[in-house]
């Protein structure tokens, strides 16, 4: 006889206002606390420090959704079409649809630009946030983005290309004139965790200074900005689920 295991991981299909639809999956269950993955620009849900992340807050006690900005589905939303806007309007509709199943402690991390669309959510409505490496509104990259007329779009050369669109462009670049402010609307716990051999520990201590109270950074030295180095994601992991631990009671 097989024994039937649980099924630990459920694909979710949120829909937004607009038509569109969040894919995401939800590792644990409709319990609290919750902690929700923000991706940073180019990323995707299953990215290693997301899927990595999602199975050791569950062995914690800690459910987590993980979902994609954009996707190759017909009804998903397109990088070109989108704004840190666009992606704070989702996370909205995220932290929404959960708090309307009875989730009562809900965390939010955002990785490199997940970080701005984190700071520009419209309700706020979230226990706690922890940021990764965080970006400010114009990631340095923008600057070697290549305006294509014949698109209308510009495009970005990393060891892949995305298309971004204007409005994405010209967003990220007024973001920085407001950044101080909507890192001062967040009056939740705040962490920061800072890659020690990324190009965004400046970013991480402006961050910080900017940031309320009850606030902690935390700089592992040995990290890059993917957190992918030998040993870096179980020290990452830890910092996140401490976090998470002391705002959840």
């Amino acid at each position: 006889m097989v024994e039937k295991t649980k099924l630990m991981e459920q694909e979710l299909k949120i829909p937004t206002s607009d038509d569109k639809y969040i894919y995401g999956k939800l590792r644990g269950g409709f319990e609290s606390p919750l902690v929700i993955f923000v991706h940073g620009l180019g990323g995707l849900m299953d990215q290693h420090i997301y899927y990595n992340g999602s199975r050791y807050l569950e062995k914690h006690g800690v459910s987590s959704f993980r979902f994609n900005l954009y996707g190759w589905e017909k009804d998903a939303r397109n990088l070109s079409e989108c704004t840190l806007e666009t992606h704070a309007f989702d996370l909205d509709r995220i932290v929404e649809f959960f708090r309307g199943r009875g989730i009562k402690k809900v965390f939010v991390i955002g990785h490199s630009f997940g970080a701005p669309t984190i700071l520009l959510s419209q309700k706020k409505d979230f226990e706690g946030v922890i940021l990764w490496d965080p970006s400010l509104g114009e990631p340095m990259s923008f600057n070697d983005a290549k305006y294509v007329k014949s698109l209308d779009m510009y495009k970005l050369r990393w060891n892949f290309e995305l298309l971004i669109g204007k409005m994405m462009i010209e967003g990220s670049k007024s973001f920085q004139k407001r950044e101080e402010e909507a890192i001062r609307k967040i009056k939740v716990p705040i962490k920061i965790i800072t890659a020690g051999k990324g190009h965004l520990v400046a970013e991480g201590k402006r961050y910080f200074d900017l940031a309320n109270k009850p606030k902690e950074r935390v700089i592992i030295e040995k990290a890059g900005h993917l957190f992918d180095e030998d040993g870096v994601e179980n020290i990452l992991f830890k910092e996140t689920l401490d976090w998470v631990k002391k705002y959840s009671n």
